[in-house]
């Protein structure tokens, strides 16, 4: 046992050594935290010159522990974990995308027609997606039919505009002059299919011009408004121009608002202009202008996001051109949408449409509500109805005749008729027997009296 502690003293200076753990082999020692043996030392000479046992090989740890089944859990659990927590951070991580869905058309429910805008992190609209891109549910179910999915900009269907504008006795001035300026410019950027008219926000929506197209509108209409002293009624104004849309023809629609939010004396409020809106189903644009405060401009806000519109303040009034541009190219940029739905039948009451994209570097989602309109079964189907029943009397008449006759022939009874009494007989008769026994005199004195006459 002294030489074991001498030859440890001898190798202190060549290997950094520190004692190891006393086992049923006796002491043993480690350097840099691995068994002499295991480097290559060998066994320590004993007294009795045979070389002393190296260390028996530790097992780990972790795997000598009675607690092993539990710790292994507690690292699959930490793993999983980790992989959800990265998973959701790469997720959110991805730029947000802004979909606004603005107008819904179920008139041919199941056949639905959608039409979505879908903006970046920057307010810039996102064109060019991929089909592949959009996920649709209703009420929260997913729709597995196939979608048609269009840019706008690519179809030739026109849009109708309304507009209001501000022409009360604060906008006089540099106000007016400037969405002056706006309506020409947005002229310019209209095509032969849209219909175009304008209104003034007074007491009521008091019309300008309507349903004209870009070309036919004379510029001195435009240019003779004029601010009067009328109170701005925005609710009546707003209320009154989305009554007469729904009766033009043209399918896709947009009202427009350039105004500085404020409202006196409305007859209707806040709520029922709410319930007009979401009836009426047309997307309410509004450009917020500055002229005596900002604090009624939230109205403008409200009203374009209750509709899946969208609101942009003009900081200043040189602004109002480019934002009603701005407005114009969202419309004009936006996807046109067909689909089938198959999960709601036609119930006449309200659902959900949920419209996500999810791109690898983008995600948003978006939702309207539509009504699953019961359509009328339409006049030409009635009447095809009725002519099918008529066909079908006419061919069941015709058939009763064909297996008469034929059944007549099978028992031999053709067109061979008594010459006394009328009736039919079989060709192997030799005489009538309902003139043998039955007497045939009536028959006889109607034919008399017939050949008589």
């Amino acid at each position: 046992m002294g030489r074991i502690v001498r030859g440890v003293k001898m190798l202190r200076g060549v290997f950094p050594v520190r004692p190891g753990r006393t086992g049923k082999t006796g002491m043993y020692l480690r350097a840099e935290g691995r068994p002499l043996a295991a480097q290559g030392i060998g066994g320590v000479r004993s007294s009795h010159g045979a070389a002393a046992p190296g260390p028996k090989p530790r097992k780990a740890r972790f795997l000598r522990s009675k607690n092993a089944p539990k710790k292994f859990f507690r690292l699959v659990c930490a793993f999983v974990l980790f992989f959800v927590s990265a998973r959701g951070f790469s997720q959110d991580s991805r730029s947000p995308l802004t979909v606004r869905i603005d107008q819904i058309i179920s008139g041919d429910f199941p056949d639905v027609r959608a039409y979505a805008v879908v903006e970046d992190a920057r307010g810039e609209v996102v064109a060019g997606l991929s089909p592949g891109l959009f996920g649709f549910r209703v009420d929260s179910l997913e729709e597995v039919s196939r979608a048609s999915i269009t840019p706008f900009s690519l179809r030739e269907e026109g849009v109708d505009y309304s507009v209001l504008v501000s022409a009360g006795g604060v906008m006089e001035g540099e106000p007016l002059d400037f969405q002056k300026t706006a309506l020409f410019q947005f002229m310019g950027g209209m095509r032969e299919a849209d219909r175009f008219s304008l209104y003034t926000i007074g007491e009521e929506a008091a019309p300008v011009f309507e349903e004209m197209p870009a070309a036919g509108v004379d510029p001195a209409r435009i240019n003779s408004l004029a601010a009067d002293r009328s109170q701005p009624r925005l609710y009546d104004s707003l209320i009154g121009v989305l009554r007469r849309a729904p009766r033009r023809g043209t399918e896709r629609k947009a009202v427009i608002v350039i105004s500085d939010g404020r409202d006196q004396g409305s007859r209707f409020t806040r709520e029922q202009l709410g319930a007009v809106l979401a009836e009426a189903g047309v997307p309410v644009y509004a450009i917020g202008i500055r002229v005596l405060g900002t604090q009624s401009l939230s109205n403008l806000n409200e009203i374009a996001d209750l509709t899946g519109g969208s609101y942009i303040y003009a900081r200043n009034l040189g602004d109002i051109p480019a934002s009603l541009k701005r407005i114009h190219q969202r419309i004009m940029q936006s996807y046109v949408i067909d689909l089938r739905v198959r999960s709601v039948r036609a119930d006449g009451l309200t659902h959900t449409l949920e419209l996500t994209i999810d791109e690898r570097d983008a995600y948003g989602k978006g939702a309207k509500t539509f009504t699953a309109v019961i359509v009328p079964v339409p006049a030409w189907v009635k009447w095809a109805v009725l002519a099918a029943g008529v066909l079908l009397v006419i061919a069941l008449v015709l058939l009763h005749v064909i297996l008469r006759i034929r059944k007549r022939r099978r028992l031999g009874i053709t067109r061979r008729r008594c010459p006394d009494c009328g009736r039919r007989m079989k060709d192997s008769w030799d005489f009538c027997p309902f003139c043998k026994y039955l007497g045939c005199g009536k028959k006889k004195k109607r034919r008399e009296k017939k050949g008589d006459a």
